[in-house]
Order: C-alpha cells, then sequence, then structure tokens
C-alpha cells in the first residue's frame, strides 16, 4: 500500500510540473557564410583580453533584424556544421503564432554558439508572449570542432493555442493597425490634372517618416518625389503650387510649374506666421496673437469661468501684408479675438467672424459675421449676436454667404424636433444668407446627415460637402437653387481627405479613407458626376499586397427594433476564422452620443483587433447620435444616458437573441468620455455585463460641469438650461457615484493623468466609492496623457491593459491582467 502511494504521488508531481512541449521541426536558413581568421598580432589586446571567435555573433547582430527570404531550410536533428573547416554563420529563422497570452521557454540543444533574437530584439530564451506571431532569428556560428545540430523545442505550463511556423494568415492585432504605409492626405490641382499625395510611415517604435509625391494624374507620371512633407499648396484658379522658402533672413512664397518644375519668386521678406493667400495674389492676411496681462504675483484673479485655461486672457487679430510694397499693416484691433473666415472671390472683401461670450445668459456664445473691404477697412455687419454658427463663407458671385450652423440658429428656422426637445449644437446643416436682403434660407431641409466640410464650386454653382452619415462619413452635392441633394456612391464608406478640382464642371475628386470596417489606407480618383460616378484606386499604397499574409475578420451591419419603436443602427465584427458553432465572448462598444461610432478599420478601440483575439464585436448606435436626424440627435440633450441606455441593453440582449454563437455569460462593454459615462451608468442599470471598461469617463455630471475645462459649455449641448440648482434629479440620479451601491459589475477605470477635458478626479471619486463598497473594481492612472493617449509605448500599454482585463473576466485567462499589475 506505501509503495502504491509512493507511485501515486510520484506521478501526480511529475504531472503537475509537466510541461507542454513544441518542436520547432524546421527552419528558414540564410547563408552560411564563411569567415576568415582574424590576424593576432598580439595575444591580449589593450584592455588585456584575449580574442573570442564568438565575437562574431554580436558583430553581426544586425542579422537578428533580417527581413530577406531564406536560401534554405533545416530540418529537425540535420547537422549544422563548419564550411570548410572555417568558422561558418548561419541565421536561423522560425515563427511562434499564440493567440493567448502566455509564458514559454526556447529550448536550444546542440548549438554551441548562438544568440537569439525575438522581432529583431536581442532576446533571453525565456519569453513573455502576448496574441501575436514572433519572429525568431537564432544567429549561429559553427566551428571545425563544433558538433551542432538542430534540436529546438518551446516549452511552457500551458501552450494550448500556440503554434509554431504557422501556414495560416496572421491575425490582424496592434502592429498591423498601427505600423506600415499609408495615405496621409492630398491636394489635388484646380483643373484636375495634378496631386500632391503625402504618404506616412510609421515604424515599430511609433516615429513616422513621410514623402510628398507629385504626380500628373492624366498621363500616370511622377513629377517628383521627396522623402518629407513638402507643404505644397495650390493656388485657387490655377495649376500652380506655392509654398514657403526661408534662405537667411527672406523669407519667401515660391511659385512653382507642376510640370517643368520651374519656379518664380511671388513675394518675398514676408512676416513669419500664418497667412491666407489672396486670390488675386497681391496681398496676405496673417493671423497674430496678442498676448493677454498676465499677474505680477503668485495670485490670479480669475476674469470669467475659463480664464483658469493657458491662453485664453490672449486675442487673435489680422494684418495685412502687401506683396507689392511690402507693408505690413494691422487690420482690427481690440479686446475682441477675429478670425478670418473666407476672402471673396475678385480679392476685394474679407469675411470675418468674432464672439462675445457672457456666462450670464443662455446660449453663452454668440457670433457676429463682418465684411471688410480689404483695401479700405469698411466694415458691414452682416450677422449680429447669433447663437450656434459653426462656419460660413462667401458664394462664388459674393453676394451670399453659406453658413455652418446648427438647427437652432436663425431662431430655428431649420428645426425639425418635438416641441419639448432642444438641438443638439453639434448636429450642423447649411443655410444661405442673402446679403442685400438679410434673409437665410434652409438648403437641406429633412437631411438626416450632419454637415463637416464644404465648399462652393463657381464653374458648376455645386456646393459639395462631406458629413456625418450613420456610421459613415459620405460625400454629397448640393444644388443651392434647387436644394437638391445627391449623395455619391462611393468605395469607401468613411471619406477622411476630399480634394475636389474647382475649375471642372463634373470635377474630378480625391478622397481617401477606409471600406466596411474591413480596409483603409485606401486611395481613389473619383469623377463627381451624379448619374454615374466613376471610381478607380490610385496612389503608392497597395492595400492588398500589404495584408495579403493578415486575416482580417468581417463587418456585418445589424438594426434592431427598440421598445420605443425605434429602428437603431449598429454593425458588428466577427474573427477571421469565425465558426458558427462555437460560443464567443461579446465585447459591446457605443460612444453614448453625439459622435457616431464609425465603421472602421483602424481606430483608438479597434474592434478588429478585438475580433482577432476572439471576440464577437458589436457596435451600437444609441439615440443622441448626429448623423440620423435632427430628433435623433436631440435625444442626447437633458437626458443623461436615459434612452441612450436603453438602446444599448435592448441592443445587446437582442443582439444575443438573434446570434446563437453567443456566449450570453460572457459579455464586456467599453466606452471613452461621454461613452466611459455611459460604462459607468449601464452598470448602475443593469447586471448584463461581465465586464466594464470606462476610459475618462464622467462619474459626477456636477463636478464635471463646474471642474473640467469644457464642463460647463458641454453642459450647454447635454443638459441645456439644466442646472444643479434648478434639476438636481439630472445631475444626481444620472450620475453613477451617486449610485455606485448599484454597481455589480467588475470595473476598469483608466484616465489620463493631465487630462484636461474630463479631469481624473471623475475616475478617482468613482474608484473610491467602489472601494468602500466592497466592489470588483480596478483604476490604472496614465501618466502625462491627456484625454487621448497620444504616446506611442502608453498607448500601446493601455491598450495591453485593456486587451487583459477582458482576457480575465470574459475568458477565464487570467494570467496577462495578473502578471502585468505586478508593474503597475
Amino acid at each position: 500500500m506505501k509503495k502504491y502511494l509512493f507511485f501515486l504521488l510520484s506521478a501526480l508531481s511529475l504531472n503537475a510540473f509537466a510541461k507542454d512541449t513544441l518542436s520547432v521541426n524546421k527552419v528558414g536558413v540564410y547563408g552560411p557564410f564563411k569567415f576568415q581568421s582574424t590576424y593576432l598580432l598580439d595575444s591580449l589586446n589593450n584592455k588585456n583580453n584575449a580574442f573570442d571567435e564568438k565575437s562574431i555573433l554580436n558583430d553581426n547582430a544586425l542579422y537578428g533584424f533580417l527581413t530577406a527570404q531564406p536560401t534554405d531550410s533545416l530540418s529537425h536533428a540535420t547537422p549544422i556544421e563548419a564550411v570548410d573547416s572555417t568558422n561558418t554563420l548561419r541565421v536561423l529563422s522560425f515563427k511562434i503564432r499564440t493567440d493567448r497570452y502566455t509564458k514559454a521557454q526556447i529550448n536550444i540543444k546542440h548549438l554551441s554558439n548562438y544568440k537569439v533574437f525575438i522581432n529583431g530584439n536581442a532576446s533571453a530564451n525565456a519569453l513573455t508572449l502576448k496574441p501575436g506571431e514572433y519572429g525568431v532569428q537564432l544567429i549561429c556560428m559553427s566551428q571545425a570542432t563544433s558538433k551542432d545540430s538542430l534540436n529546438i523545442n518551446v516549452v511552457g505550463d500551458n501552450l494550448q493555442g500556440v503554434e509554431i511556423n504557422s501556414t495560416t494568415k496572421r491575425p490582424y492585432l496592434m502592429k498591423e493597425m498601427l505600423e506600415g504605409d499609408k495615405t496621409y492626405t492630398a491636394r489635388l490641382s484646380p483643373s484636375g490634372k495634378y496631386l500632391i499625395a503625402y504618404y506616412q510611415n510609421t515604424h515599430a517604435d511609433g516615429k513616422s517618416t513621410y514623402r510628398t509625391v507629385l504626380s500628373n494624374l492624366k498621363t500616370n507620371k511622377v513629377l517628383e518625389s521627396s522623402a518629407s512633407f513638402v507643404d505644397y499648396k495650390w493656388l485657387e484658379n490655377k495649376d500652380l503650387i506655392y509654398y514657403t522658402k526661408t534662405e537667411g533672413l527672406n523669407k519667401q512664397i515660391i511659385l512653382r510649374n507642376p510640370e517643368t518644375l520651374e519656379e518664380t519668386v511671388l513675394a518675398d521678406y514676408i512676416p513669419n506666421g500664418n497667412f491666407t493667400l489672396s486670390p488675386t495674389l497681391d496681398y496676405l492676411i496673417f493671423t497674430r496673437t496678442d498676448e493677454g496681462t498676465k499677474p505680477t504675483g503668485s495670485l490670479k484673479k480669475l476674469d470669467n469661468p475659463d480664464d483658469r485655461m493657458s491662453g485664453r486672457r490672449n486675442r487673435t487679430s489680422l494684418w495685412k501684408y502687401d506683396i507689392n510694397t511690402r507693408c505690413m499693416q494691422r487690420l482690427t484691433f481690440g479686446k475682441t479675438s477675429l478670425y478670418l473666415s473666407d476672402i471673396s472671390k475678385d480679392g476685394k472683401y474679407l469675411l470675418i467672424t468674432t464672439s462675445s461670450f457672457e456666462p450670464s445668459r443662455k446660449p453663452y456664445s454668440r457670433s457676429a459675421v463682418l465684411r471688410m473691404n480689404a483695401f479700405t477697412s469698411q466694415v458691414d455687419t452682416l450677422i449680429s449676436d447669433t447663437a450656434w454658427i459653426a462656419g460660413v463663407k462667401f458664394s462664388p458671385k459674393g453676394d451670399q454667404l453659406l453658413v455652418k450652423a446648427s438647427p437652432a440658429a436663425f431662431n430655428n428656422i431649420g428645426s425639425e424636433i418635438k416641441p419639448e426637445q432642444h438641438h443638439n449644437a453639434f448636429d450642423y446643416r447649411l443655410y444661405l444668407y442673402d446679403i442685400t436682403s438679410k434673409s437665410v434660407s434652409v438648403l437641406l431641409p429633412n437631411f438626416a446627415p450632419s454637415v463637416d466640410s464644404y465648399s462652393w464650386s463657381e464653374v458648376n454653382n455645386q456646393i459639395y460637402f462631406t458629413a456625418a452619415d450613420g456610421s459613415g462619413r459620405s460625400v454629397f452635392s448640393l444644388n443651392p437653387e434647387t436644394k437638391s441633394v445627391h449623395k455619391f456612391d462611393l468605395p469607401l464608406n468613411y471619406v477622411t481627405t476630399f480634394t475636389f478640382a474647382s475649375l471642372e464642371k463634373n470635377p474630378t475628386a480625391i478622397i481617401t479613407g477606409q471600406a466596411n470596417g474591413e480596409r483603409a489606407r485606401e486611395m481613389y480618383q473619383v469623377v463627381l458626376n451624379t448619374k454615374d460616378t466613376k471610381a478607380k484606386r490610385i496612389g503608392e499604397i497597395n492595400f492588398d499586397e500589404m495584408y495579403k499574409d493578415v486575416a482580417i475578420g468581417t463587418c456585418h451591419d445589424w438594426k434592431f427594433q427598440s421598445s420605443r419603436g425605434d429602428s437603431i443602427n449598429g454593425f458588428y465584427y466577427l474573427p477571421a476564422n469565425f465558426d458558427p458553432t462555437k460560443k464567443y465572448p461579446l465585447i459591446v462598444y457605443y460612444y453614448g452620443g453625439c459622435t457616431p461610432s464609425n465603421k472602421l478599420l483602424e481606430i483608438n478601440y479597434p474592434y478588429q483587433v478585438f475580433a482577432s483575439l476572439g471576440y464577437v464585436v458589436y457596435v451600437v448606435q444609441p439615440s443622441g447620435a448626429i448623423g440620423f436626424g435632427q430628433e435623433f440627435a436631440a435625444r442626447h440633450v437633458n437626458t443623461w444616458g436615459d434612452m441612450s441606455s436603453d438602446d444599448i441593453i435592448e441592443g445587446t440582449q437582442q443582439f444575443c437573441k438573434e446570434h446563437s454563437f453567443i456566449n450570453t455569460e460572457k459579455i464586456g462593454c467599453i466606452g471613452a468620455s461621454y461613452g466611459g459615462f455611459m460604462t459607468q451608468y449601464l452598470q448602475t442599470k443593469t447586471n448584463l455585463f461581465a465586464a466594464a471598461i470606462s476610459h475618462a469617463g464622467i462619474s459626477n455630471i456636477a463636478s464635471y460641469w463646474g471642474g473640467g475645462y469644457w464642463g460647463y459649455t458641454y453642459g450647454e449641448i447635454a443638459q441645456y438650461g439644466s442646472f444643479p440648482w434648478n434639476n438636481p434629479d439630472l445631475y444626481t440620479k444620472h450620475s453613477s457615484l451617486f449610485n455606485a451601491d448599484k454597481i455589480n459589475t467588475p470595473l476598469l477605470l483608466i484616465h489620463g493623468t493631465v487630462d484636461t477635458n474630463v479631469p481624473p478626479f471623475e475616475s478617482q471619486q468613482l474608484f473610491t466609492a467602489l472601494r468602500i463598497l466592497g466592489k470588483t473594481v480596478e483604476y490604472i492612472q496614465v501618466d502625462g496623457q491627456d484625454h487621448v493617449i497620444t504616446d506611442w509605448k502608453k498607448r500601446l500599454e493601455w491598450q495591453d491593459a485593456i486587451f487583459a482585463w477582458f482576457a480575465k473576466y470574459l475568458k477565464d485567462q487570467p494570467e496577462w491582467w495578473e502578471d502585468s499589475a505586478k508593474n503597475w
């Protein structure tokens, strides 16, 4: 019996320490390279060290970055010998891929002299592997006396999901999303003949290099290419480039012929600063900053609530530089900032906007639009004391103004909401203002998308604009006479750059952007014909070639009918290797109001990366988002999450009901800013979620209203007319801090330590409350980061923390979180 127990305990002991082992059965080989003998002038060097033949490994460390194709391959147990009895160098390479966080050891037997590199970095044999693919390079030296052979194993406690030399496509993860070549922006010449394209290449360390390419679109000929960002711009009505160049004290504006590259000087000895060139090329308008008063001591009395912000006492003024006389003249002076919005086509008039800010009345900010004669300084006030204006431009003839504004502007003439609602001020439309009659007309009645950029073509009298359009950003044309609108059928659902040929009747346009959540880095040449929109892919980026070895998941539209009777839009992502017979954890994402969530491949909260990690991702567009119509957007105001949270909860429940591949016990949710507030608020209303993440979320609407840099001004949008003293229920009943006892979901709070939009105390106070209540909560501060995490290294660490939290609670894989938390 004792003997039996001994063997049983021995077996259990061996099993407890058993390791998973994966054999590296084949490696790629680069080489061999023979090394000639080293002439030894002395037996010791000046440091009294003897020569070590193994120094060859360090001398050739660059082979660790080797990306060249192997010239040969070796199989397990194959001898690795010196060539002609001479020291011989080889680079052995193989790949490790894992779909989970794990630790492993590379066991290398029968290699006398070697150095290990992982993804180009010198490494120990012990590895900590996060989801992804790792390139392993071994620089090895064979000597005449070596008895080397290939015997490499990867060993670990749990290597489930780890593959050696996988032949399938690698997953789309953070490296694939962030690094590599992409189109940065583009500028099309007025005739549509020439294109200036800018490309950005982001490297593994986060640093980027840029290049500028000038080409003839008609001949597909590259006319000039520069390995840097050259700030070329087109003249308004000619295919001529202009840019600035400084030689000593002489700053010049240079005109360049794109075909011949010949240059002439348009202006010299111009002042420093940002300027706008007049269409007639005879003057420049500079915007300059007039410094405000500063306290002489350590005390500062705030003049207004925003006076605590850096630079809030400064004011901007306009200056004119005459190119012919080289004379610089101040055009505006005073206590109020003025901004140049446009210059008329004939160069005669400047369109100037200014705003007044009075916290004691609502709305706080009101705009005025002035027309100044550029040569006499005579000023006419065209629009005065008007709220909710976001932009203004001259019509081609200069007799009208094209105004971008909220539907609440101009006494609600464009309003299409219910009587009890108030407009979402971020929901923009276009208006036509007649300068002579001072009348205003609505240009986009019954139009759901929210206007972004806009321009009026002189050639065909069409207005071209981009707009937030549901989950995308689309391009439209508008006839200002008939008010007819056309949406162009484009290959990109989210247009980032839109530039069109202003001198063409059916203009050529260049668009860049992303397509349907599955493609990015695209650039197309488009003919904006309302009857037949033709598009072709152009540029130096070939997405298909770049990602031919990458597995990208699929994106699908999905909407549901809410109990309120609304059709709530959304979309979802499936893993690339999706199996409908399996059960997947679900991540739910939302913005929560104002700006809709866009169907994108590359984004701060990377849906496709989550999908590659084995999640299904559902993105819901809840009530309050712009891009779905005025009434839908107006639901954001004075609700602070009521309808939005209902839509998210109902949408998630209905999504699970209609998709049997969801593990309903493993649902997570995540949001940032107002979406971070929404994450917190949701947990006070439901126990649907198994894990939640709030980045830069608002836990106390009242403290954010009074303490955030833009708290009370954003409050004018989110809770128009409601203040802590006249509607306290809105502030307390919707704040997670006042309902912390209702939160049962494991909650991760993340906040940048210098967030000026949502102060870090918004996460701190909820963290304190939940710890007092004994709830499951963690709080991560991202040092030195603002509202958005922009530092390269910190962004990757921040993203890993998010991945680790979901792995712990949605996959029952706590190792990533627990190991990482030891270092925080």
